[in-house]
């Protein structure tokens, strides 16, 4: 069996080199944490929960099967630890008929733009109108959304992670993106 860089540095951490666990936490800390963020938009909570995460990789990274990606495997333990906070605060969770709610402010990017002008931002504006329906839309679609268009998954990959069907997987995507439109077209995003 061949091993990706990941498996590489797995064995190497099942072997000993805590040096390889600090590679990996490089590797998937802005990953997992923009995750989180996008899930919980709370940043210290965010935080809180990146730590949580690699801490429970750590302790279960010998249950890792090499058979399967370990991406896959670590957004599904990542996902089921949001959800789990998710449950446990549901006082926290919006829904698009939920008006009481206030936007909590996207977090800027640590990323420098080295063009300027009006198409830099409106792109920016762009984006941000558009993550800010993200935000709005119910977190059973917003996961499924920020897995699929934020992390890269496929539907097939989303599904492993989320322990639902695919079919099931397309369709909240595909009532995702309507979800999305409606939010766009009401708030005259894009008029």
């Amino acid at each position: 069996m061949v091993l990706d860089e990941d498996q590489v540095l797995i064995k190497k951490i099942l072997g000993g080199d805590k040096s390889s666990f600090e590679e990996l936490m490089k590797k998937y800390n802005k990953k997992m944490f923009n995750f989180i963020y996008r899930m919980v938009r709370e940043e210290e909570i965010a935080i809180e929960l990146t730590q949580d995460f690699f801490i429970k990789i750590f302790t279960v990274m010998h249950k890792y099967n090499f058979q399967y990606k370990f991406s896959t495997w670590a957004y599904r333990i990542c996902y089921n630890l949001v959800i789990d906070h998710v449950r446990k605060n549901q006082a926290n969770i919006d829904s698009l008929d939920d008006d009481s709610v206030s936007q909590k402010l996207m977090v800027e990017s640590k990323n420098y733009v080295t063009e300027d002008g009006y198409d830099v931002l409106e792109r920016e504006e762009i984006r941000d109108c558009i993550w800010e329906a993200v935000n709005d839309i119910p977190i059973k679609y917003r996961e499924l959304i920020l897995m699929r268009y934020l992390q890269g998954f496929k539907y097939d990959e989303i599904a492993d992670i989320t322990g639902l069907p695919v079919g099931t997987v397309k369709n909240r995507i595909f009532k995702a993106k309507n979800l999305l439109r409606k939010e766009i077209d009401q708030n005259g995003m894009f008029s």
